[in-house]
């Protein structure tokens, strides 16, 4: 166990000791929470808040060049299922694996 220290200011301030916050991972402007337990505190990261689905899909823009369509589609849809989509419907050569494997294709 290794035992850091820190000099408390007039205003109550403390400076956390480089090696603490980089073992915690901490930035200027990260918060940090204090819990007592008896005659102990224990000081680590404040979790995350997660943001809702509406307050993150606000922060989502489409590449330059694409509308938001083409962006969803392209998140959603592999480069091989991207071609097949983008071929249309008369589309007649798709061969599947399990057609192979059972031999009503031969390559």
């Amino acid at each position: 166990m290794t035992v850091y220290r820190a000099k408390v200011t007039s205003k109550g301030q403390i400076t956390l000791p480089k090696a603490v916050r980089d073992l915690l991972g901490l930035e200027t402007g990260s918060v940090v929470e204090f819990t007592e337990s008896g005659e102990t505190v224990t000081l680590a990261p404040a979790a995350r808040k997660r943001r809702s689905f509406h307050e993150s899909i606000g922060t989502l823009a489409p590449p330059e060049g694409l509308s938001a369509e083409e962006y969803v589609s392209q998140m959603r849809h592999g480069p091989g299922d991207r071609e097949i989509l983008q071929s249309g419907p008369g589309v007649k050569n798709i061969i599947y694996l399990e057609d192979i494997l059972s031999g009503r294709v031969k390559l």
